[in-house]
């Protein structure tokens, strides 16, 4: 998901509790398809489901919960192509709650219920709520794991960007391409299928079904890479792949199969990612 035209395919119910254990917080999470819901204190005596993702910057909140809040200002809504779309207002919320962890003045975006597509849900917690911390997905024991320390001359570690979205800069078949890390993203790997020149195909691709996000419709099809693709020192061979159309795909978008099967920790402070296969 992006943080002004999130990648929205479904969202799930959550019935979590926070854990606070050695100086790490442990959020456990749900999944109903390929989303993470963690449970949240909003202000006071509130409590909600919210995504986390890591295609969102920030906070999203639903219009009927934003109302509470004081109005702090407004955001534009732009296309991946820098077209501006709209104006969306920004609320201050004076405390979010994850258990021992109480983050003070936190500004969210304002935005309609039906953006979430499903009824459970009031909004997105986004990557740079947490900056400070190290993020760690396990999706094995369905846990975010939040701790203070640095990745910093770990291996497997790559450079990141978190401005907007979760992304890097990776190599497919040699050559250096964006990629976008993103936990709510369907599927495993997917490429936008109008890069014929950077990819080699096994075998013809197979349509295999449409897909629809706030920006528009689109088709996905599967097929075989004839190639690699290398994320720093790790390298996956000839991986079964996703190829979709529309103009609003411009990188590589790794979705939450990559996730389920590797152990991702984020350094949001140092800006530094780590993965390790499963």
């Amino acid at each position: 998901m992006k943080k002004n035209f999130a990648f929205i395919i479904s969202i799930l119910i959550s019935t979590s509790l926070f854990a606070h254990k050695g100086g790490k917080i442990e959020i456990p999470f749900t999944m109903d398809r390929n989303l993470i819901i963690i449970e949240v204190e909003v202000g006071k005596n509130q409590t909600h489901n919210f995504i986390f993702d890591t295609g969102t910057a920030g906070i999203m909140l639903v219009d009927s919960i934003a109302a509470q809040f004081k109005t702090c200002g407004f955001d534009s809504i732009v296309t991946p192509q820098g077209e501006f779309v709209a104006l969306q207002e920004k609320v201050l919320i004076p405390q979010l709650g994850f258990q021992s962890l109480k983050l003070k003045k936190q500004v969210a975006n304002k935005f309609p219920k039906e953006m979430l597509f499903s009824p459970n849900v009031v909004g997105i917690i986004g990557m740079q709520t947490f900056v400070g911390y190290m993020i760690t997905f396990d999706y094995q024991r369905g846990k975010l794991i939040l701790e203070k320390g640095s990745l910093e001359g770990k291996p497997s570690v790559i450079p990141i960007n978190l401005d907007y979205i979760l992304e890097a800069k990776v190599k497919l078949n040699n050559q250096e391409v964006l990629a976008h890390f993103d936990c709510g993203g369907a599927g495993y790997i997917s490429i936008p299928k109008s890069w014929t020149n950077l990819y080699t195909l096994k075998a013809d691709p197979v349509f295999f079904t449409k897909g629809r996000t706030p920006m528009g419709e689109f088709d996905v099809f599967q097929a075989e890479l004839a190639g690699d693709i290398q994320i720093g020192e790790y390298v996956i061979s000839n991986p079964e792949i996703n190829l979709v159309t529309g103009e609003f795909f411009f990188a590589i978008n790794f979705g939450y199969q990559f996730f389920k099967t590797h152990l991702i920790t984020i350094d949001t402070q140092n800006k530094l990612m780590q993965i390790v296969k499963i």
